[in-house]
Order: C-alpha cells, then sequence, then structure tokens
C-alpha cells in the first residue's frame, strides 16, 4: 500500500512579506473545510505500507520521565515551533486538529495547512501523523512516534511518504528529500533538547 493523490494537485500557499493575522484567519479556514490531498489516510502510523520515503528515528532519553517529555513535546507540537510557526497558536497534536505552519525562506513564506488525521496513545508508544490539504508543497502524511522500548531506550521515529504538490513538481522532485531529511532531523534535535533540559542537573 502507498499513498496517492486523491484530489487535483494545487499550487502551495506563498505570503510575499508578513503573514497577517487576517491572511492567516482566512487560510485556515480554508483548510477547516478541506479534505486531506492524499490517500490512505492514517497509514504512516499503522505500518501497511509497501515503502516509504523517509523513516529517520534517534534515541532521546532513558526511562519514564523522558518517555513522557518526549511525548508532551510532540503532542505540544514543540518541534514544529522551534522551526516555524504554527497556527492557531494554540494548535495541539489532537485528532482532527487542522493547523498551519508557516515557514519563511527569505521574503517569501511558506503557509502549508495540514491535519492531525490519527493518534496513536499507547502505554509505551505515542504518536502523531499529519496529512496535507490543499495548498500545501507537497502531497503525502508525515508521523511522529515515541516508544519506550523494553531496554529502556526512548526512541522517537519520524515517517514520512510524500511527494511535491505543485504542477511541473516532478521536475524538483529530487530535491524533495535532502529537504524532508533536513527537517526531520531538526524535529529530532528539538525533541532531544527537550527531554534533555528537562531532566535533572
Amino acid at each position: 500500500m502507498s499513498a496517492a493523490v486523491t484530489s487535483p494537485r494545487t499550487m502551495p500557499n506563498l505570503v510575499l512579506g508578513r503573514l497577517s493575522a487576517a491572511r492567516a484567519a482566512i487560510l485556515l479556514e480554508k483548510a477547516r473545510a478541506a479534505a486531506p490531498t492524499y490517500g490512505p489516510v492514517g497509514a504512516t502510523l499503522t505500518g501497511r505500507l509497501d515503502a516509504v520515503d523517509l523513516h529517520l528515528e534517534r534515541v532521546v532519553g532513558h526511562g519514564q520521565a523522558d518517555f513522557e517529555q518526549a511525548v508532551g513535546s510532540l503532542h505540544g507540537l514543540g518541534q514544529q515551533r522551534a522551526v516555524a510557526t504554527v497556527i492557531p497558536a494554540d494548535a495541539s497534536a489532537t485528532l482532527g486538529q487542522t493547523i498551519l505552519i508557516a515557514l519563511r525562506f527569505g521574503p517569501i513564506m511558506v503557509v502549508a495547512p495540514n491535519r492531525i488525521v490519527s493518534v496513536v496513545d499507547e502505554p509505551r508508544r505515542w504518536g502523531f501523523a499529519y496529512g496535507t490539504l490543499p495548498g500545501h508543497p507537497e502531497v503525502g502524511e508525515e508521523a511522529f512516534v515515541v516508544e519506550y522500548r523494553a531496554d529502556d531506550a526512548v526512541v522517537v521515529h519520524i515517517i514520512a511518504i510524500a511527494h511535491a504538490a505543485f504542477p511541473g513538481a516532478r521536475l524538483l522532485q529530487p530535491l524533495l528529500v535532502p529537504v524532508q531529511r533536513f527537517f526531520a532531523r531538526r524535529y529530532l534535535g528539538e525533541v532531544e533538547r527537550a527531554v534533555a533540559n528537562s531532566s535533572p542537573a
């Protein structure tokens, strides 16, 4: 099973200069009314995929306290907030939540709409997946999962099935994987920092 586009490709949301509150509200309202741009939804958390485009993992701590801290960081979207603006400001990884992730590249801001499409909540495993909505520069899904292993290690995984969404994107597809890896490593680093900062000196 693999991700597939289920709606027409659209141009990404690009804003020149500052993203105003009014513009953000319009984009968020449109995103809330939209359906995901791919299928099957939630596949990154089930493990029922023939292949993924990205899977990185990192040991971020050890023990129950570090596991709980990593869960808190993921649930609060701390890794996204460290590298971008998350709208609405009080958003969390709650099933059904629609969010905008606004990332600046020089004078241009890319505003990526996502929806939390799946959540796993188990005693030793917690995670969520969010999927792309129209206006996102990619089509697909990304999952963030933390597991508390039997050897006491706390491991965070990032799993993605995604490709560029806009017309003509096939030519830029080779550039997407390095960009995905760059941000995934930053996300993992932010969770690791959150856990380290919460640990007793």
